[in-house]
């Protein structure tokens, strides 16, 4: 029993002493710079592996972005913006107030006849023409106006007539006495000249006999083809005819053209014409 107690004592006593052994050491202070004996020194190699994996990040470069940053800024900037050619649109046309009708839009004049509905043969833009040429549909030409945009200096105006026979046996346009009128000036001022002289009775035709009515009443029916014994009964019709105003027949008005001169905005004369048909 002594013998037991004496070895369980023996045992806690060298358990005691090891334990003292692992305990840590005593702090000593912080290390002063120079002092050799503060200075630890491992020597164990195994001790001295880096157990840490070393880390490579994939962090994008900034110069990459600098570059794509000034590169972008480079092609914007004004040197060397592509320059392009900038296409002025044309002026809008001028608009003719105080009334409606046949309207041609030149490039330096607008024209307004007023109170005639015709409509236009060929292409309806004039920006570029010199003329246009319209079929009349309704409406009164003599004594209305021709209304102005631009700077005018003379407007003219001269008209054509045909001789028709008209009565119970047909209509026939006689060639032989088509007259074609002088331009003659139309009276206006402030770009506005009224239309004249187109009435009946101020129409302008040749002179002519029974003879030459005759005459001229035998070739149109040939040219158009008519039977000789309608050719016949229409001169027989005009038998007592000495003038080509007396009935039955007529001085018909068949169209009627205007001349406009003027200057553009660089001073540079110009000069436009229009012209209605009237349909017989």
């Amino acid at each position: 029993m002594i013998k037991r107690i004496a070895y369980i004592g023996l045992f806690a006593w060298a358990l005691s002493l090891y334990s003292c052994k692992d305990m840590p050491s005593k702090n000593h202070g912080p290390i002063v710079l120079g002092d050799s004996s503060s200075i630890v020194t491992e020597h164990d190699p195994q001790r001295l592996q880096d157990l840490v994996t070393d880390l490579k990040p994939d962090i994008p470069s900034s110069e990459i972005k600098d570059t794509a940053e000034n590169q972008a800024q480079v092609t914007t900037t004004p040197d060397t913006i592509k320059k392009t050619k900038i296409i002025t649109p044309p002026p809008p046309p001028l608009i003719l107030a105080g009334g409606s009708g046949l309207l041609a839009e030149f490039k330096d004049v607008s024209v307004l006849i007023t109170n005639v509905k015709a409509k236009i043969s060929g292409h309806p833009n004039l920006q570029r023409a010199n003329g246009a040429v319209y079929t009349f549909i309704s409406g009164t030409i003599n004594g209305n106006q021709v209304k102005l945009t631009g700077n005018i200096t003379k407007v003219s105006q001269r008209y054509q007539t045909v001789v028709l026979l008209k009565n119970n046996l047909g209509t026939l346009q006689l060639d032989a006495f088509t007259t074609t009128t002088d331009w003659e000036p139309l009276k206006g001022g402030n770009n506005q000249y009224r239309i004249s002289g187109l009435d009946a009775q101020s129409l302008d035709f040749p002179e002519a006999n029974a003879g030459s009515i005759r005459t001229a009443i035998m070739k149109a029916g040939k040219r158009r083809r008519i039977s000789r014994r309608k050719i016949e009964e229409m001169v027989n019709s005009v038998h007592h005819v000495r003038t080509l105003n007396q009935k039955p027949l007529y001085v018909t008005l068949r169209s009627v053209m205007w001349k406009i001169d003027g200057k553009d905005a660089q001073g540079k004369n110009f000069s436009k014409q229009i012209r209605v048909d009237i349909p017989l």
